[in-house]
């Protein structure tokens, strides 16, 4: 429903292989807040660990297009993420807050920039994780 909507949105600003990446990073977003919300990080398994970590950095590509075609848009906007103190339950905790933000925008340019800064997250995360 997420990638339907959003996708619909973009289809006017978009090309249709801009908005294949935007599916993926959907979908591998969707799937990483899946984990992070019903995951107990500690505990993972590494199998869980290095399906999410794989899955973030198979997306970097689609992540870097679809950043390219946004910055381009009218009423496209800075990045809102602070970095300062980073640690992983505190990412967790903006991730999930983000997530539900960017679940309830319907607005197509923010939408899309939640899009990118939760990837950009899942970046750090996958990161953090990588052994």
């Amino acid at each position: 429903m997420i990638q339907s909507s959003m996708v619909e949105s973009a289809r006017s600003c978009f090309v249709e292989s801009q908005l294949d990446d935007v599916r993926c990073i959907i979908r591998i977003t969707v799937e990483f807040f899946d984990f992070v919300q019903n995951t107990d990080l500690d505990k993972a398994n590494d199998f869980a660990l290095r399906y999410c970590v794989e899955s973030v950095f198979s997306g970097i590509d689609s992540f870097a297009s679809a950043c390219a075609a946004y910055r381009v848009l009218v009423g496209a906007t800075d990045s809102s993420l602070q970095w300062n103190n980073v640690s992983m339950i505190s990412l967790k905790e903006q991730f999930i807050s983000m997530f539900h933000e960017f679940d309830q925008e319907t607005h197509f340019e923010n939408k899309c920039r939640l899009l990118l800064d939760l990837f950009k997250m899942q970046i750090v995360f996958a990161g953090m994780l990588y052994d």
